[in-house]
């Protein structure tokens, strides 16, 4: 085997796996966001809220059994999205973070952020007003966290996280 030979297959092997590489980097984290999207089993634009973790769910990425976990897969193609609920006191963690398809985190809002126990803000595709988020894309998730280390702070996040409701709204209201 000649030098040539074995330049052009090494050479062949390195555009490879940087062509490779280039798809996982664009293409895989869609790929992640759709089988979530599909696994979860609701419609768009529904909260879920997840039973309490154990080592077999595993619908959350490495879950954390401390945590009272809720999410929505959104579509704000069509429709803007009211989001409201309640945080807990400050006693107890609880954040909401906002992920584009590409499961690329662009927005979180905490109860620590602020002294204010209610959140109510607008999820937009278009152009936002002051107050409202901005999706980068069309679809995406909402994920809402609690930390709940006993039984006590169970029952609170729980109670909060039935106040996490999504309601669709007209893009020009």
């Amino acid at each position: 085997m000649s030098i040539k030979s074995i330049l052009r297959k090494g050479l062949l092997l390195v555009v490879l796996v940087v062509v490779l590489q280039h798809l996982m980097i664009v293409y895989l984290p869609n790929l992640i966001f759709m089988l979530a999207k599909h696994r979860s089993g609701k419609p768009l634009n529904t909260v879920i809220h997840a039973p309490k973790t154990d080592a077999n769910l595993r619908r959350v990425v490495l879950p954390n059994p401390d945590f009272v976990y809720s999410a929505c897969f959104y579509d704000v193609g069509k429709t803007d999205l009211i989001i409201t609920g309640t945080f807990p006191d400050t006693t107890q963690y609880c954040s909401l973070s906002f992920y584009g398809s590409d499961v690329q985190p662009y927005h979180v809002i905490n109860n620590f952020q602020d002294s204010a126990r209610s959140y109510n803000f607008r999820l937009s595709n278009s152009l936002s007003t002051e107050g409202d988020i901005q999706s980068p894309g069309r679809q995406g998730v909402v994920l809402m966290r609690i930390l709940a280390t006993d039984s006590v702070q169970r029952e609170r996040a729980l109670a909060c996280q039935q106040t996490f409701t999504v309601v669709p709204v007209a893009q020009s209201e």
